[in-house]
């Protein structure tokens, strides 16, 4: 490879790295967050307001219920009930409405939708991503690469004497970034 081509290639890089600093950042950070979401309380606080309401009867609640289940030909009770307006009735079953039951009363109609994992990105999704029934040792892999790829990044942006060109490339990455987290 002559020079002429290695220069090329190292202003590939400069650029292309600096162009995404903003990015690598924010994915290690957020990767290692997301690691330890339990520890962080799953990212949300628990508002609680109590009032008190005279007791009543929750017959007309449960005849409500059974008689939807028998609709469905289900026996076993729905994770959560979800009523939309007032023509719609959502049954979901599993975890974030796995199976989904949509009742709509007054065209006679029930929808049933169950989602399907397109195999192998759900299963890479969840290792990845989720960190969804993987080992301790993956968590720690996952962490030490994180930590290692912010060091990298923040060390490589104390390396260079910045050009105007090289400024305006790593606020255009930034600017990308806050923009596409704002409409995201």
């Amino acid at each position: 490879m002559n020079q002429e081509t290695k220069r090329v290639f190292r202003k590939i890089h400069r650029w292309g790295g600096l162009l995404v600093t903003g990015f690598v950042l924010f994915y290690a950070v957020t990767g290692i967050l997301l690691n330890h979401r339990k520890t962080f309380n799953y990212f949300y606080r628990l508002k609680v307001e109590k009032t008190s309401i005279t007791p009543s009867d929750t017959e007309r609640i449960r005849e409500f219920v059974k008689y939807y289940k028998s609709l469905i030909k289900r026996r076993d009770d729905p994770t959560v009930i979800k009523i939309k307006g007032a023509n719609t009735v959502e049954f979901l079953y599993g975890s974030h409405g796995f199976i989904r039951y949509i009742v709509k009363p007054e065209k006679g109609e029930i929808i049933r939708t169950e989602k399907v994992f397109v195999e192998p990105l759900n299963r890479l999704n969840n290792i990845l991503h989720k960190a969804a029934k993987t080992t301790v040792l993956w968590v720690i892999f996952s962490d030490i690469f994180s930590v290692v790829l912010l060091v990298s990044t923040i060390a490589g942006l104390f390396i260079f004497k910045y050009r105007k060109l090289d400024i305006i490339l790593l606020v255009s990455g930034v600017i990308l970034l806050s923009f596409f987290a704002v409409i995201g």
